[in-house]
């Protein structure tokens, strides 16, 4: 079975880390995605809001970036929680377990050489540094 969700979208909200009663570290945040088509020669916009959620010191990591409006890319698995209320009705939520972040640059930001390469691409003919050799795991 395959469960590969790849996404790009704005952060609704700058990323929440928390953390668990055993000391692990999470962040929760959401992303809107837009879709649109063309109906009676008129672009329609519809917004698709996700729930996220990462792990580890990965998201301590990448907190500091994951501000509101920042374009993201993510990757990871659609998960469901289901759970009844007090009525007894039976509800699905679901989320994104977040394996990878493609963090995009923010709206006029540019290095002094002019550069617009996003922050966590190396530019062509270099190879990205494996995490922790640089401090920065993306």
């Amino acid at each position: 079975m395959i469960n590969h969700f790849i996404g790009v979208g704005h952060l609704t909200s700058s990323m929440e880390l928390k953390y668990t009663n055993s000391g692990s570290a999470f962040g929760k945040f959401s992303i809107c995605i837009n879709d649109s088509y063309k109906k009676d020669n008129e672009w329609i916009n519809t917004p698709h809001f996700f729930n996220c959620v990462m792990w580890g010191k990965y998201a301590e990591s990448m907190s500091k970036h994951m501000t509101k409006g920042r374009l993201i890319g993510v990757e990871g698995k659609l998960t469901q929680n289901p759970w009844t209320d007090k009525n007894d009705i039976k509800h699905n939520d679901y989320s994104i377990v977040i394996d990878n972040i493609h963090l995009f640059p923010k709206p006029g930001a540019c290095s002094s050489t002019g550069n617009t390469q996003p922050e966590n691409e190396a530019p062509q003919g270099e190879e990205k540094s494996p995490p922790g050799e640089e401090g920065i795991p993306f």
